[in-house]
């Protein structure tokens, strides 16, 4: 896995928590979910984050091996397929007491090995193909040794009391040891580059394969996520910082002999497509970046030369969506970029590549989104991985010399289409004539008219989009039975400079409208039964799904926030004591300042409308939430029980923005389940609340006007 895509998959831990591209026709009515094929049985909750899946794939050098790393229950299972012999064989006999997620060939015979070691850090191991046991490249200190096995246990309680204090351990510090992978270095045969964090201060660091000896090359500001970029050539060039909550990036240009270190820029992460580095580049002393120039609509992909601080003309654009990344080969040459949002389209700068991904696309399932996970040097093996909203997808070779496609297995063996349901894109327009889509997710058994609708706006809300990739919650809540709607509402990402600003200051406004006016087409249109319409959503989505019970309180059964912001001063209060100038002015902008703009901010703050609500709200709030102050939830909570309204609070003492650990998430996914089936289900429970069923050591703080609360927290 590149460094860029760890670097991603931290971003969306912190920046915000998304629930939630050509155009389709409009999904067609939908019918109530008690009429499914009499063969048909839903997936279970538990089945949302068991079995068995791939997490990543390469091809060898020469292009006659790809390497595949999965998870099989709680294991990692690395797998070496041939393909002149055309057979898969396990990794011989590599003993691997840590996860792997990511795959990198060093060279024909070696592979780098991205994971998690028992003591849950991120490292990076080498392994030579055939031997024993891999290397890992950085120690953080003398007890830090993946093979050293845990001790046995006489009984449960033991065990159960030893890997509890081990997790609290962990939780002690103030961030995870980590490393990862910047540059495997093609040229040099015996270096790699890596990132280090120890102490929240991220180094990059050369380590020798052999030795094992490391050089420290650079060190970033204290408290900041952070990911280098390097020239063709094997040089640091630039080092990209990122603000610890997410919320601010800076991009360092580093000392290159005589001259210093210099800031090309910095900005809030909601605008990172104004100007942000996304790889290398074939030129010296250029990077490829992400970039909105001046006025132009559209952010496209562009070189940029750190020295003279230009850009190129751009390189790959569309005239419909921003960019949003972009494909390399193992050279480190661009071959394609790929538009962002609804979008999801392959721009390549080869007709010839161009030709080679169409013919792909009529090969793979319908409706699924491309990625290309590596290309060999000789452009004959292309990796593939597809996806949709409703699967979480497979994983192909595509071998141009013999004009094949390989399925090398499915991400998941239970969930898809068959067990999910169909996606469908709608066109429709807002009460002022503005043009929105909407992806709609219709479950399994879906018939024409009158389907209990639950809307699921996304989070961000500035530079995230809904798209054609799988949502884990959205396809849950599908496969329960419910016809889900993701509106892309103003001031989502993927479509313009001109869409994203008609967002600004406009929560509870126009933004809000969009979303009820999605609601009230399928209503007229007869697809939605207007007594059955929930509203769930987080961080931001959390905000609109409060927002809709509070501002059109006759429009929705009940209302689900999952860390949402319920009072929009209490939460520029919070990002004026934790964030930087910068990203405080970016929150004026964009939601409002309370210095002149308190009246209009609590006119469409939740908290501040809560003798509107007519409906059940379910809070969930992480406490160690760092995007959204936790204290929304509890506030909103208070306010609903002081005015005798229905309203339940889950509070998880351990969780951050986002459900991160599998207790979390079934936790989160069953309170949502167990309360949209008696809002908007066909058939009400009278079992209890689902607290704590998926994990009874995991202590939640619960409060529930209507009295439904365990009798017995567990110890």
């Amino acid at each position: 896995m590149s460094s860029g895509l760890v670097r991603r998959l931290v971003v969306a831990s912190v920046a915000a928590l998304v629930l939630g591209s050509g155009s389709g026709p409009a999904v067609q009515a939908q019918a109530a979910p008690d009429v499914v094929p009499t063969s048909y049985e839903r997936p279970r909750l538990d089945e949302f984050w068991g079995g068995s899946f791939f997490t990543d794939a390469v091809v060898s050098p020469n292009g006659r091996v790809l390497a595949t790393v999965k998870f099989v229950g709680a294991e990692s299972a690395i797998e070496l397929y041939d393909m002149q012999e055309a057979r898969t064989k396990r990794a011989g006999g590599l003993d691997m007491p840590f996860h792997v997620y990511a795959l990198e060939w060093k060279d024909q015979n070696r592979l780098l090995l991205t994971g998690w070691d028992r003591e849950s850090r991120l490292g990076v191991w080498v392994w030579t193909i055939g031997e024993a046991r891999a290397k890992k490249l950085f120690r953080f200190d003398g007890q830090d040794d993946d093979y050293a096995p845990d001790p046995k246990f006489d009984t449960e309680e033991e065990e159960i009391s030893f890997y509890m204090k081990r997790d609290d351990a962990r939780r002690a510090k103030p961030r995870p040891d980590r490393t990862w992978i910047v540059s495997r270095l093609q040229a040099d045969p015996d270096r790699v580059l890596i990132g280090t964090r120890l102490d929240n201060v991220d180094r990059l660091v050369s380590v020798n394969l052999t030795s094992l000896e490391t050089k420290v090359l650079d060190e970033a500001a204290p408290d900041q996520w952070t990911e280098w970029f390097i020239s063709a050539s094997g040089v640091p060039l630039i080092r990209r910082e990122q603000a610890r909550r997410g919320s601010s990036v800076r991009l360092v240009r580093l000392a290159q002999g005589a001259a210093p270190a210099t800031t090309l820029a910095e900005f809030p992460f909601e605008e990172h497509s104004s100007f942000d580095v996304i790889g290398p580049s074939e030129k010296p002393d250029h990077v490829t970046v992400r970039a909105r120039r001046g006025n132009d609509e559209f952010a496209a992909i562009y070189d940029y030369d750190v020295v003279a601080k230009t850009f190129s003309e751009p390189r790959i654009a569309s005239t419909k969506y921003d960019m949003d990344d972009v494909i390399f080969d193992t050279n480190n040459g661009l071959v394609a970029g790929i538009e962002a949002g609804r979008g999801s389209q392959f721009v390549a700068l080869d007709p010839k590549d161009r030709a080679r991904f169409e013919e792909i696309q009529k090969r793979a399932p319908a409706g699924t989104v491309l990625k290309i996970k590596s290309i060999s040097p000789d452009d004959g093996l292309w990796t593939v991985e597809t996806e949709s909203p409703t699967d979480p997808g497979s994983l192909w070779v595509h071998d141009a010399r013999f004009n094949r496609m390989l399925k090398i297995g499915q991400t998941d063996r239970v969930l898809n289409e068959t067990s999910i349901g169909t996606a469908t894109w709608l066109d429709y327009q807002a009460r002022d004539g503005q043009a929105l889509e909407a992806l709609l997710l219709a479950p399994v058994g879906a018939q024409e008219t009158m389907m209990p609708l639950i809307v699921m706006p996304h989070g961000g809300p500035h530079g995230v989009s809904t798209d054609n990739d799988w949502d884990r919650l959205a396809a849950f809540l599908t496969s329960r039975g419910y016809l889900v709607a993701q509106p892309n509402f103003r001031g989502s990402g993927s479509k313009g400079r001109s869409f994203a600003l008609a967002g600004y200051r406009q929560w509870g406004g126009r933004m809000q409208d969009d979303v009820t006016d999605l609601v009230g087409h399928l209503v007229k249109t007869g697809r939605v039964d207007p007594k059955r319409v929930a509203i769930v959503g987080g961080s931001y989505g959390g905000y609109a799904a409060l927002a809709g019970a509070a501002l059109t309180p006759s429009l929705y059964q009940c209302a689900a926030s999952i860390n949402g912001v319920a009072d929009l001063t209490t939460q520029m209060d919070w990002v004026n004591r934790f964030d930087s100038p910068l990203v405080s002015a970016f929150w004026k902008r964009t939601m409002g300042d309370p210095a002149v703009d308190r009246a209009a901010m609590d006119r469409v703050s939740p908290l501040k409308q809560v003798n509107a609500i007519k409906v059940p709200v379910l809070l969930l709030a992480g406490e160690l939430d760092d995007i959204v102050d936790p204290k929304n939830s509890q506030l909103m909570y208070d306010a609903l029980s002081a005015n005798g309204k229905t309203a339940r609070l889950v509070r998880f003492p351990r969780m951050k923005h986002a459900p991160e650990r599998y207790v979390e998430s079934a936790n989160v996914f069953g309170e949502i389940d167990y309360f949209m089936q008696n809002c908007i289900g066909s058939e009400k429970l009278n079992s209890g609340p689902p607290a704590n069923r998926a994990n009874k050591r995991e202590a939640l703080v619960i409060s529930d006007t209507s009295g439904a609360v365990p009798a017995k927290q567990p110890k």
